[in-house]
C-alpha cells in the first residue's frame, strides 16, 4: 500500500512470507515500510524491514529481525540507483548491511 503525498511517499508492505514447507502453517509476518522525500532526480528515504516470526506465534523480540536503512535514490542516464546502509536493531539481526538496487525501464 502506498500514499504519494508530494513530495513525500509512504509505502507499507504487510508481507506474509513462507519457507516452502508447511504451507499456511509456516507463514511469517515480515513487513516492510518506506518513507521517502522526493526531489527532481533524488530521493532520501528511511526503510524498515522486519520479520516477527510465525504468524501464529511471534518469536520473542530479541529473536526477531529488524533493520533500519538510510537510502539515497538518484537517476544516472537510463538507470535508477538506490544505495543504502542498514543498521540491525535486534540481537538476531546483522549489525550493518549494505544494499544496492539498480533498475532500468525496459520499455
Amino acid at each position: 500500500m502506498g500514499w504519494h503525498l508530494k513530495p513525500v511517499d509512504i509505502v507499507v508492505n504487510p508481507i506474509l512470507d513462507n519457507s516452502w514447507t508447511g504451507g499456511f502453517k509456516s507463514l511469517n509476518f515480515a513487513p516492510a515500510t518506506r518513507v521517502a522525500y522526493n526531489m527532481k532526480n533524488w530521493a532520501l528515504a528511511i526503510e524498515h524491514y522486519g520479520d516477527f516470526g510465525p504468524l501464529r506465534d511471534f518469536v520473542p523480540a530479541h529473536d526477531q529481525y529488524h533493520m533500519i536503512y538510510g537510502v539515497v535514490g538518484f537517476k544516472m542516464k537510463d538507470w535508477d540507483v538506490e544505495p543504502g546502509v542498514g543498521i540491525g536493531v535486534t540481537a538476531a539481526t546483522d549489525k550493518v548491511t549494505l544494499k544496492l538496487i539498480l533498475s532500468r525501464d525496459l520499455n
